[in-house]
């Protein structure tokens, strides 16, 4: 999740199939991924009884904003790319601000993965 969010990535869905009630941690996983790495995350889990359900939506600050049941559901909501522009640029509740930091580096961070190389987006580049 790291890279792609690096190489720009606003959304990102992780499938899963969880057939084991270790459900919960990888609730707690989505969450730190979407705070982490500033981007909204879609958990997608089948339901009951192909797998425990409890699909998830996360907003690039680690927020729950949608959750499902055990059983069928769909979820529906609308993920805002400017959200994660103004995390990136302020901060998760101001305070983390991971972009800024990496982009001292720019350039020179080669992530294994994609071929690609760390940059920080346009929309989320600090107006000062």
């Amino acid at each position: 999740m790291r890279q792609l969010a690096w190489l720009g990535a606003e959304a990102l869905v992780q499938p899963t199939l969880t057939t084991t009630r270790d459900r919960e941690m990888e609730l707690v996983r989505a969450r730190a991924n979407a705070w982490t790495n500033q981007v909204h995350v879609v958990d997608l889990d089948a339901s009951d009884p192909s797998a425990v359900g409890q699909s998830l939506i996360v907003g690039p600050e680690g927020t729950v904003r949608q959750q499902a049941g055990a059983g069928e559901e769909v979820l529906v909501d609308v993920l805002d790319p400017d959200a994660v522009t103004r995390v990136r640029r302020y901060g998760s509740a101001g305070i983390n601000r991971p972009w800024a930091q990496l982009a001292r580096y720019g350039e020179t961070i080669r992530p294994p993965m994609y071929g690609g190389s760390f940059r920080v987006p346009e929309r989320a580049r600090d107006q000062d």
